[in-house]
């Protein structure tokens, strides 16, 4: 229809320069700068990708933690039950270009005999932990449109039902304002890698559904082929499994976490002040702004 393909014109044109990736992760109040693709490669516990360019193949092994991904040199304590936030950037310095799509998160856990830094992600059994799409407080507007500021943080809750020991944390944006068109979704995948502690887990808790990147999505996926994401109305579905649930002897315990809305407000780091990850955690069920990390 015309509403949509003048959309699909407008979308095209914005999308020449628009790309990026996860440049800083914090977690238990501590920050963690992550590589420029393709220019710096420091000791992070953020997977480097080797471009801030798009991906485009949903089968190919750029989906598992970014195109050209290599592993990092450090493994990031978090706690079980607290969070971690993390800045998209396009660019140092400039902000995140695009306002379609959802936000996506799984973990993995590392098997023994392996750590965090030296596994192959794609080997492993990845369960989702939260996702956000359009936003319910803002009709037509995405939740990813909050990042499109210098110093936005976005929040991801980690399982307090989660077994100790070494993570994989998969996060994704997948940038839809080309979607109506099959084969134009574009995706931007990084990997943290975590040890997570206080966990409430055991070796008998399995988290389900669990699936493996390559091989969650395809090109003809509901959330990644949308031909209809312009019309009035258009109502998203997340690619992917659903939320994962724990099982541990007979019991389901379901993750914490609320898939359809943020689970803390993101807002800018200018807005907030500098205060401490304790008291991000203090007004948590308050949805508090989030903690706002000291860029250099």
């Amino acid at each position: 229809m015309l509403f949509s393909s003048v959309f699909s014109i407008f979308a095209l044109v914005a999308s020449v320069n628009a790309h990026g990736y996860v440049a800083t992760i914090t977690c238990n109040d501590k920050s963690y700068k992550g590589g420029v693709p393709g220019e710096t490669n420091p000791k992070s516990p953020i997977r480097s990708i080797s471009t801030i360019n798009p991906y485009k193949d949903p089968k190919g092994s750029g989906q598992t933690c970014g195109a050209g991904a290599k592993a990092g040199a450090l493994i990031a304590p978090i706690t079980a039950g607290s969070t971690l936030s993390l800045e998209w950037v396009a660019h140092p310095n400039q902000k995140w270009p695009h306002e379609m799509g959802p936000l996506i998160t799984y973990m993995a856990k590392v098997p023994a005999g392996k750590t965090a830094a030296t596994v192959d992600p794609s080997t492993l059994d990845f369960f989702k932990i939260q996702q956000d799409g359009l936003d319910p407080k803002n009709k037509g507007k995405w939740i990813v449109a909050q990042q499109m500021k210098l110093g936005t943080k976005y929040n991801v809750q980690v399982p307090k039902a989660l077994e100790n020991g070494d993570y994989i944390m998969r996060h994704e944006i997948i940038a839809l304002h080309l979607a109506n068109s099959k084969g134009g979704a574009e995706f931007y995948a990084s990997c943290f890698q975590l040890t997570v502690s206080g966990g409430t887990g055991s070796a008998k808790t399995k988290p389900s559904p669990t699936v493996r990147h390559p091989g969650a999505y395809s090109a003809t996926d509901p959330g990644i082929f949308a031909p209809k994401i312009f019309d009035p109305g258009f109502k998203y579905t997340f690619p992917g499994p659903a939320i994962a649930k724990f099982s541990n002897s007979g019991s389901v315990v379901a993750v914490n976490v609320n898939q359809t809305t943020p689970i803390a407000t993101s807002t800018s780091a200018a807005a907030t002040g500098k205060p401490t990850g304790k008291h991000c955690k203090r007004h948590w069920s308050s949805r508090h702004p989030i903690i706002d990390v000291p860029r250099s």
